[in-house]
């Protein structure tokens, strides 16, 4: 049933990218949509489905993000909102960012949403700018070193952010704890812990006592069980960013003797990590940070039971993310129009998250932001099958 689903919402794409969605009114905002569908990969030239009774994995996050985005489309439809949508699949050959840059459309779209990253992330900023458009950053947790754009709008907060959110919270909860910083040796774990290390300096040395530790890369429970003081509770931190050394960790943590009271905090790249509700972690406290709580009990429900209905799949985290920030920002630019981008943070729009999105300046003299950034972090931990909000 699920090959036919994908099936469906890849042709539907085709559909609205070629005819793009109008409500009926005087005046019409022009929204683009840019996602990674790769639909020149699933088709042949004959619109032949080259997968199948299979699917195209990574069709996937873009197509779940466009199905969530979909809904907003339609709900839009029935407030009778004057909105054209352009769907742009930037793996085509028709929708590739570079292209679309030059193509006068630009110069009508009222706003950008973008599920992109890397240097797709970076082209639609340079659009966004060249062409004054306000370009919503849906996923990326990484500014890209940009400057002087005050059109950019990170939804997803950078990992600095999300650090200094985990730090706070561990300091003023379990400061007084054993605390130990678990890594792998390189870089790219030098790199996070590094943000935190600087977070803790002050001019009579660290504020919180930590120990660091370099796992081996085939480590054990007694690897972890080693440094730990098994005679408190440990709050033990997995300081990297890489998913397989995060799935080990817990792995190895959860076969531990109850006896030794632990609570583990990940980086936010565990909020996409399915592992962490299996069955034997369950009695472990598993404390991570977000962008994006889904605490709208009667909203969701309503919208689980519209996407079960149209896709036969349980909606993901990808889905609600897709149907929020358009819905959010498409209301957005119709209630402040060109006055958009000082009213970010209007509650009154607020579906499912919190945001509070911030000017961010390189330079302390810029009288302009360089973009800006949503700091509304939560923190949330996992623990018997429920997941509960912290902070």
């Amino acid at each position: 049933m699920k090959i036919f689903r994908i099936l469906y919402s890849l042709l539907l794409v085709i559909a609205i990218a070629q005819t793009p969605a109008l409500a009926q009114g005087s005046r019409a905002y022009k929204v683009g949509l840019f996602v990674p569908l790769y639909l020149d990969s699933a088709f042949d030239e004959s619109m032949n489905y080259r997968y199948g009774k299979s699917f195209p994995r990574q069709s996937i996050p873009g197509l779940e993000f466009y199905e969530g985005a979909e809904f907003a489309i339609d709900s839009l439809r029935m407030e009778n909102a004057q909105v054209e949508f352009h769907v742009f699949d930037i793996r085509s050959s028709s929708g590739a960012i570079h292209t679309i840059s030059r193509s006068p459309l630009m110069d009508s779209i009222d706003l950008i949403i973008g599920q992109v990253s890397g240097s797709d992330y970076l082209q639609l900023a340079q659009v966004a700018q060249d062409h004054g458009i306000p370009f919503v950053s849906a996923t990326y947790p990484n500014d890209g070193g940009v400057k002087n754009n005050p059109q950019v709008i990170m939804a997803n907060a950078k990992l600095n952010t999300h650090i200094q959110s985990l730090y706070n919270y561990i300091l003023r909860n379990w400061g007084t704890r054993p605390i130990l910083w678990f890594r792998r040796a390189g870089e790219a774990d030098n790199r996070v812990e590094d943000v935190f290390k600087q977070l803790n300096q002050s001019p009579s040395g660290g504020v919180m006592k930590y120990k660091q530790v370099i796992l081996p890369e085939n480590f054990t429970m007694k690897d972890i069980q080693s440094r730990m003081d098994t005679l408190r509770d440990n709050v033990l931190i997995a300081g990297s960013l890489d998913e397989s050394f995060a799935r080990r960790f817990v792995a190895a943590c959860a076969t531990m003797p109850k006896s030794h009271k632990v609570t583990l905090v990940g980086m936010p790249t565990w909020e996409g990590i399915r592992d962490l509700s299996r069955l034997e972690y369950r009695h472990l406290p598993i404390v991570y940070s977000t962008t994006f709580y889904n605490q709208a009990q009667g909203f969701t429900a309503r919208f689980d039971s519209a996407y079960r209905t149209r896709t036969f799949s349980k909606p993901s985290d990808m889905a609600f993310k897709g149907f929020e920030i358009t819905h959010y920002f498409v209301h957005l630019l119709m209630k402040y129009d060109t006055a958009m981008m000082e009213h970010l943070n209007d509650a009154s729009l607020k579906l499912i998250t919190d945001y509070n999105f911030m000017p961010i300046r390189w330079s302390k003299t810029s009288t302009e932001p360089d973009y800006y950034e949503n700091k509304r972090i939560y923190i949330l931990r996992r623990q018997l099958g429920a997941v509960t909000q912290l902070q």
